[in-house]
């Protein structure tokens, strides 16, 4: 999702990500508790048939949803904004009655459906969908134009969920297998979207259909259209496995000559990440970006870009959206509870890619940017919606910035060799998963899956370490106390809450890593002189030093 700027906290702050949920209605948000009308059915495919009127600002269109009925059901339900208007419904080719209130489309059939069963609903909809007000933080449709006045667009919908321009079943834990997009346009834009075309646009009545089909499992917040006179640049990637990648950047005539200087860092990033997570994981379709009038956003395969290609040693905003292929595309989390997991672990990796590449300082100076408010858990136990996720107790920075500094701690706690194998198999468990492009390589995680991963890498159960960092909202403090000549350390925690995270301290110009069982720890100092942590290498509340 959006990116970790250097002041992401600021930015994250200022916005208003999410529309706020009014009494007794939805709202546009994702996610949170199935509903049993959604929790009755598994999404197979999706088949998007979509006309884009630039001069309207409008859409029409017909969603074809493939399902598989989990549980018997006498109702359905499917997601769409209420901007939108739902003309018809069919089930299995037959007209059905619906009704289309707060947000879903309800369906119920003539006789119950049986558990195990595969339907077909077909949804014919269209009107003027939501309008992007602060792209991609409040999401919709960005209907902006080129220098030249030319249509530019793109749509953006992770907090809200791609049913604000199309119907879906909007969780998070039901990732279709795939989805074609048949997306008709005005004759001189382009479309750019997900995955592969299985053929080549036709051009009809001064309008253009092009088909993309991504065979992929994804997120529906994950597909995007990008609409502009695009100039395509292309090149082939050999990945880690051997894999030849095409590439393929959608931009804007006026960012040619910048992208052909930026492509070379870019493919850089791909790089380091399949050297440190593992093969890119949608190789067998592309790696591809579309330049956008908006900031980021990691839709697979097809990255929203809107960053002006300034950089050409250091683009933070692609090292971040492309990190969520991995974190968020390939891994993603089943309810927005673990969101920390997407983000977090994408904003480690702009400091990961700069140690590589430009070394030790960049990526201290990248920690050190990280602030956190600790107002609340990053990974809470109970389900929640994108919008609880961002503000449930006050701001949603944390998930990225608090996110990376537990990684980091983390990685203190492990050593460096634990710590990337965790990082790799979490990614990909098994050799045959890292092999896979068929989509079997994808995964729905959580917190625990990982809290396992690490334990077993650890050969000890270190569920303590994320009990303390990411179940909680308090930071953990360590007090430090001199008395005689012995340096006293003490981890505090809500509720006395174990937590053992060793503590380095400089004694004499040379590092020592203090034990703390029991949450104590004990080191000899004499007249020496000292300082706790001046790495930073934990994340903590550190008191000042008394004397006893």
């Amino acid at each position: 999702m959006r990116t970790s700027a250097p002041t992401v906290a600021a930015v994250l702050l200022a916005l208003p990500l999410f529309a706020v949920r009014a009494a007794g209605q939805r709202g546009n948000v994702s996610g949170g508790e199935l509903i049993a009308e959604e929790a009755c059915y598994d999404v197979l495919h999706y088949d998007l048939v979509l006309t884009v009127d630039p001069v309207e600002k409008a859409i029409e269109g017909v969603l074809t949803m493939r399902a598989r009925t989990t549980a018997a059901a006498a109702r359905i339900a499917l997601d769409l904004d209420p901007a939108l208007t739902v003309r018809s419904v069919q089930l299995d080719g037959s007209p059905l009655p619906f009704a289309h209130t707060d947000g879903r489309i309800w369906l119920e059939p003539v006789a119950a459906l049986p558990a195990e069963r595969v339907i077909e609903v077909a949804v014919a909809y269209g009107g003027k969908p939501h309008v992007a007000i602060n792209p991609p933080w409040r999401g919709g449709f960005t209907w902006s134009e080129t220098a030249d006045g030319k249509p530019w667009i793109a749509t953006s919908c992770q907090g809200e969920g791609a049913d604000l321009w199309w119907p879906c079943k909007d969780h998070p834990s039901d990732k279709p297998d795939g989805i074609d997009l048949h997306v008709t346009v005005p004759v001189g834009l382009v479309v750019a979207s997900n995955g592969t075309e299985p053929e080549a646009p036709v051009t009809a009545n001064g309008r253009t259909t092009f088909h993309w089909r991504l065979d992929q499992p994804f997120s529906n917040y994950a597909i995007a259209l990008a609409i502009a006179p695009y100039v395509e640049l292309t090149d082939t990637f050999r990945c880690s496995d051997g894999t030849e990648m095409p590439v393929r950047f959608f931009v804007l005539p006026a960012s040619v000559d910048h992208a052909k200087r930026c492509m070379p860092q870019f493919l850089d990033h791909v790089r380091v990440f399949e050297q440190i997570l593992g093969p890119y994981p949608f190789r067998a379709a592309k790696y591809g970006i579309a330049e956008t009038p908006f900031l980021g956003m990691e839709h697979e395969t097809i990255l929203a870009y809107g960053n002006r290609f300034r950089d050409e040693q250091y683009d933070w905003l692609h090292v971040h959206e492309l990190a969520h292929e991995w974190w968020g595309n390939l891994v993603t989390c089943r309810d927005w509870r673990d969101m920390w997991l997407h983000e977090g672990f994408a904003t480690y990796m702009q400091a990961l890619y700069r140690e590589r590449r430009f070394g030790q300082k960049a990526y201290d100076d990248e920690i050190r940017k990280a602030r956190t408010l600790n107002r609340a858990p990053i990974a809470p136990r109970d389900s929640k919606t994108t919008a609880e996720i961002y503000f449930a107790g006050g701001g949603g920075s944390d998930i990225y910035q608090k996110g990376a500094l537990v990684l980091h701690t983390l990685r203190w706690q492990l050593g460096d060799e634990p710590f990337f194998a965790c990082l790799h198999r979490f990614c990909y468990p098994t050799p045959a998963l890292e092999r896979a492009t068929d989509g079997s390589q994808v995964r729905l995680v959580d917190t625990d899956e990982f809290v396992r991963l690490v334990s077993a890498v650890a050969g000890e159960d270190l569920a303590w370490f994320f009990e303390a960092y990411v179940r909680q909202a308090a930071l953990p403090r360590l007090t430090s106390e001199i008395v005689g000549d012995e340096l006293r350390l003490r981890w505090v925690t809500p509720g006395e809450l174990r937590f053992e995270v060793p503590v380095p301290v400089l004694v004499g110009g040379e590092e020592v890593r203090v034990s703390m069982p029991a949450n104590r720890g004990v080191l000899a100092v004499g007249e020496a002189k000292f300082v706790i942590d001046p790495e930073v290498r934990v994340l903590k509340v550190q008191d000042k030093t008394q004397r006893r």
